[in-house]
């Protein structure tokens, strides 16, 4: 008997989430659609003179940047608009985003220099192909496949690849090899890979499975193409929001199985799709028990909740009246569902509209998280680090592995399992300046090393510190170490063996459980608590004593 959640049940997961929001966990999606067609988020500027190619790449460059800065780690980026392309392809003309001409090449790769700076921010970039739209009939893509011999749909003055022909699928795959072969993305990204809403409704069962097994034959030639070429690079699938009707609530005539011919399920379930981005651009009942449908049914797979955020912008919510809880609400409880979250598109997120971006990067992403693992087939765990060592402000890692997680942390050793000890993920390098790059300056250290299939070694952790002797404080780095901090009315004074105040710092003023000592001459202190007892009397009592060092 299939499986479904009570409405009372979803209603306490509902209010769950928004009264006590799940904890960030270490390994979750947060991604953002990258849209090029029309230039919608990028660029806005025509490639026409080698200043317009350097206004496109810093554009380009502010986008990631930001996106890093809220924390997010996956880049969906539109590679292939509508039988369009935003990289020289052998199979497709250039888009006309790039230079305001179809078929006009802007002198330079954005698809390479994309897959290059996430890569720089240690994030991951799935190349977006938009399957089977190929643009208005008369458009010049449309015109190019038509000479060439695809059997092209059309519907309402725009032009579509025939899903139910052999040589749309044979297209399709062709341009996911292509840019699997001769990038080093982390993910191709199937979008409308489905039958056009504008054909009717098949009339008979048998249509409809034929339909649905043509569908999936495209996604088996891609995956099949893919994962020839790099069996890590993940196959992931843009699908309509709700799979079917559900027994208690309705899709209204729009969900992927019976209405686009999307056969999702069996794509989880036989490995065909590593990942996919239902699009539930919807509130309330039409959001939450679809969301628990596709969690329930992930079979093993992983699944991204794709979120209306566009539906922010007052222009673009159609009257609706979306408000930043709606997006924020539903992100929370997705992530009670153990699935990631996905923002269209970036604009909206990045523009900040009704604080989303705010949100995000103070509250629902404070810090990093690396994606979860993908691929179906076996492969070996990776090799530790050799060795680290901290040393002249740099983090030196000795190791042959592609990628390294580092973790940072005031106490020895650092736990990988915690979130909240991720620094740095998708580190590409062997040295890491630690100095001066935040207010807080970690003390101890780990690092794992990551394979392209996600999968982490054991840690390798930095020094361990000596034991300390009864009544003695650690001090590293500039700073003394205190395991808690005591009632924010207290002060402390750091006293010489003689018994002179050389610093007194208020309990208030501290931002975390160190003082700041770097300033001290080296010598041993000792470490003295003030506490106002009533407005008469004050408690001086002895913390213990430490050693400051030359640095």
């Amino acid at each position: 008997m299939r499986k479904f959640l009570s409405i009372s049940l979803l209603l306490v997961l509902v209010l769950t989430a928004a009264a006590q929001p799940p904890k960030a966990p270490k390994r979750e999606v947060r991604a953002v659609w990258l849209t090029t067609l029309f230039g919608l988020d990028w660029p806005h500027t025509m490639a026409d003179s080698p200043l317009a190619v350097r206004r496109q790449k810093q554009e380009l460059l502010t986008i990631l940047d930001k996106c890093r800065a809220a924390n997010i780690n996956t880049i969906l980026f539109q590679c292939v608009v509508r039988a369009s392309t935003v990289y020289p392809s052998a199979i497709c003309p250039w888009d006309a985003c790039m230079t305001g001409t179809a078929g006009r090449s802007p002198g330079w790769d954005p698809l390479a220099f994309a897959v290059s700076e996430c890569h720089k921010r240690g994030m991951e970039i799935q190349a977006w192909i938009v399957a089977v739209p190929v643009g208005h009939t008369d458009s010049y893509a449309a015109k190019r496949l038509k000479a060439r011999g695809y059997k092209l749909l059309k519907l309402n003055g725009d032009s579509y690849l025939d899903p139910g022909a052999p040589s749309s699928a044979n297209l399709i795959a062709s341009l996911a090899r292509e840019v699997t072969t001769h990038y080093d993305i982390d993910g191709v990204h199937l979008d409308y890979i489905r039958y056009p809403e504008a054909m009717p409704r098949p009339k008979t069962q048998y249509i409809a499975d034929w339909r649905r097994g043509r569908i999936t034959e495209i996604v088996r030639e891609v995956h099949d193409a893919v994962k020839a070429e790099k069996p890590w690079v993940k196959v992931s699938c843009s699908v309509i929001g709700k799979y079917a009707d559900m027994p208690r609530y309705s899709s209204h005539n729009w969900n992927a199985r019976d209405r686009v011919s999307q056969d999702v399920r069996l794509w989880l379930l036989t490995g065909l799709a590593d990942e996919i981005y239902p699009m539930m651009y919807f509130r309330g009942n039409d959001y939450y028990p679809f969301a628990v449908d596709w969690a329930e049914h992930s079979y093993g797979g992983n699944v991204v909740s794709g979120l209306g955020t566009y539906f922010l912008d007052e222009r673009e919510g159609g009257g609706y009246g979306w408000r930043l809880d709606d997006i924020a609400r539903e992100m929370m409880f997705t992530r009670q569902l153990g699935i990631g979250t996905a923002h269209f598109r970036a604009k909206f997120f990045l523009d900040n509209c009704k604080g989303i971006y705010d949100f995000t990067s103070n509250h629902y992403a404070p810090y990093p998280a690396l994606v979860p693992q993908s691929g179906s087939v076996p492969h070996q765990l990776p090799s530790a680090p050799t060795s680290i060592e901290v040393k002249d402000g740099k983090l030196v890692i000795n190791g042959t592995s592609h990628y390294y997680n580092i973790y940072a942390s005031d106490s020895w050793p650092v736990d990988v399992s915690d979130a909240r000890n991720l620094v740095l993920p998708r580190f590409e390098g062997s040295v890491v300046n630690i100095t001066g790059t935040a207010s807080w300056l970690p003390h101890y250290f780990a690092v794992t090393s990551m394979n392209r299939f996600g999968d982490e070694s054991a840690p390798v952790q930095s020094y361990q510190p000596k034991p300390l002797a009864p009544g003695e404080l650690r001090c590293s780095a500039g700073f003394l170490l205190l395991d808690t901090l005591p009632s924010a009315s207290s002060v402390f004074d750091i006293m010489t063996l003689q018994g002179t105040v050389v610093l007194s710092v208020p309990v208030r003023a501290l931002a975390s459980s160190r003082i700041d000592v770097s300033r001290l001459p080296s010598g041993t202190y000792l470490l003295v608590l003030r506490t106002r007892h009533n407005k008469r009397k004050e408690i001086v009592s002895r913390v213990g004593t430490f050693m400051k060092a030359e640095p």
